[in-house]
């Protein structure tokens, strides 16, 4: 086994460590179960081969990942690793519950100690919590007590929020969703890397995104088979974030005994900055390839269960994404006919519901890490699976989204046009901001926005102010014919445009003239700032191009 630093803390930890979300299950009287023996025979031989770091939480297996976790490390099997749980910030109503739930799970895993424990998947909402309930306060007395040695969070929401978290706090560690394919969502690439920056141990999450890295299609194997090293699709996936040097451990949520040995083998081949170039390549090229074969971007993690309609929500999506997987869709129809379509039906088929039982109670909407619209995408799976229609005809196939972000106020600098759309030479206006724009040594290179702004008095003439810009972290330095602005701290329905821009039209039209239209929870907020980001996703020939679209929203 290969260990690493656990950031600034003076202990090493294992390259791999053991997600128990997905621990081996069976069925009991109709319903999953974990299947005990197995699990911890699983865990025990991951730690007997070197494994000395495990992860998991209150909400894991309905409750009972806990428990098991506990078990396995019965025997002398405790002292040998450290241990990881969360409290669960969706349920936390007041400030005692912190104690109420630590002392729970202290029970559960028959421990006196959690060597870190993290605050469960932090988001702008779950982190007013964490301030209005003093809950480092509370982290703080319970390390005092000895009842826990490091303090953390998990995390699920934007960059901006992200970056807000970590200057709050002296933070041990922090969890993140990172892979080959989400390396520019949630925290992204640059958030991990300031948090490395600060000492803060990263752990990563879903490096194979739920299994589905580990499951390539026909073209992307025969990438994989091409390639000049030899590796299984689900070693490319983690290598490529043990080559990352801030992050610390890497979190595999394994479900069968094969997969525990395959991993470790893995963990024992990795090292930071050990991919060669065309290696980095090759991963880039199934990046691309990967991101096409993707419609809703879900993790199978089910945060979002149970349904109070009984909806297995994630089971529809991943039918729904295995129709870019597959040849046949019958095949995915005639799975979906399984599910559920009546309550009365919902004990026979194994609690199974199928999309149409979802009655858009919204309650899954905050518990979901990716931000997806849940009833909106479930009522497209039913278009598809349910009635027949053609993907092409539910879905625009190069538009992927929305995922909902909470964008902090931010400052440009950039060259404003002002005027008719169709007038603008939008071109020579990138092209005269990317020759200006070097002189600003407080500009956050890595992505540039073309912001769109609208006022009545432009609206009447059919005008808009136009600004191509960068983000900047001061405005002291503003050269001459530039502007400054300062975008207020708003919510978005964030869209990726796919390809090239000659269905950009066809973007915006269905953004305006159907999801905005049709939606019964958000509208635009007037007058307000929408911008496309282009980052290093973006080519203006390529047709695995990717620009996100930032929408402005209120909920109605």
């Amino acid at each position: 086994m290969k260990y690493r630093k656990m950031g600034s803390l003076d202990w090493e930890v294992s390259a791999l460590g053991f997600g128990c979300m997905r621990l081996p299950t069976k069925k009991e009287n109709g319903n999953d179960i974990i299947d005990e023996e197995e699990a911890i025979k699983m865990i025990r031989y991951a730690i007997d081969n070197g494994v000395n770091y495990f992860d998991t939480a209150f909400p894991y297996h309905n409750e009972t990942s806990e428990l098991v976790v506990g078990k396995a490390l019965q025997e002398g099997y405790r002292e040998k690793i450290k241990l990881v749980t969360k409290l669960p910030m969706w349920i936390v109503t007041e400030r005692d519950d912190f104690d109420k739930y630590l002392n729970k799970q202290l029970e559960k895993l028959q421990t006196d100690h959690i060597d870190i424990y993290l605050f469960h998947g932090l988001n702008n909402q779950t982190f007013q919590l964490v301030k209005k309930y003093e809950l480092i306060e509370k982290m703080e007395e319970a390390k005092t007590a000895g009842k826990i040695r490091h303090i953390g969070f998990s995390f699920h929401d934007s960059y901006d929020v992200y970056n807000e978290i970590i200057d709050y706090y002296d933070w041990d560690a922090t969890q993140i969703q990172w892979n080959f394919v989400d390396h520019n969502t949630q925290a992204t690439t640059k958030g991990l890397e300031y948090a490395a920056s600060k000492g803060i141990a990263v752990i990563v999450m879903e490096p194979i995104k739920g299994g589905k890295l580990a499951n390539p299609t026909k073209e992307i194997e025969e990438i994989i088979e091409n390639a000049p090293v030899k590796r299984t699709a689900a070693n490319w996936a983690l290598q490529y974030v043990w080559n990352h040097p801030g992050v610390s451990v890497v979190l595999s949520g394994m479900s069968t005994f094969d997969q525990v040995k395959e991993n470790i083998e893995s963990a024992e081949q990795s090292g930071i900055n050990l991919l060669s170039q065309e290696e980095l390549k090759i991963i880039s090229d199934m990046t691309t390839r990967y991101r096409k074969k993707s419609i809703v971007p879900c993790t199978y993690c089910e945060y979002c269960q149970p349904c109070p309609s009984s909806v297995s929500i994630p089971l529809n999506f991943r039918l729904l994404n295995e129709l870019l997987w597959v040849d046949s869709t019958e095949q995915m129809r005639e799975k979906y006919k399984y599910f559920a379509s009546k309550e009365e039906d919902l004990n026979a088929k194994n609690n199974y519901g199928a999309a149409s039982l979802c009655t858009e109670c919204g309650e899954c909407l905050d518990k979901c890490p990716q931000m997806i619209d849940i009833p909106s995408e479930l009522k497209k799976v039913h278009l598809v699976l349910g009635e027949d229609n053609e993907l092409s005809g539910v879905y625009k196939l190069f538009l992927r989204g929305p995922v909902f972000v909470d964008k902090e106020e931010f400052q440009i600098i950039g060259i404003e046009d002002v005027g008719k759309r169709e007038n603008r030479n939008t071109a020579a206006i990138w092209a005269k901001f990317q020759q200006e724009i070097t002189a600003v040594s407080s500009r956050d290179a890595s992505h540039g926005l073309g912001i769109r702004i609208g006022t009545e008095e432009l609206q009447k003439k059919g005008e808009e102010r136009y600004i191509v810009s960068n983000e900047v972290s001061s405005t002291e330095i503003v050269p001459e014919g530039m502007i400054t602005e300062t975008i207020h701290a708003q919510k978005y329905a964030v869209f990726t445009h796919i390809g090239s821009l000659i269905n950009i039209s066809e973007t915006y039209e269905y953004i305006y003239g159907d999801w905005l239209v049709n939606n019964t929870r958000y509208e635009r907020v007037p007058w307000v700032a929408e911008f496309e980001w282009y980052d290093a996703r973006f080519s203006l020939v390529s047709e695995d191009s990717e620009l996100d679209l930032y929408i402005p929203i209120q909920a109605k």
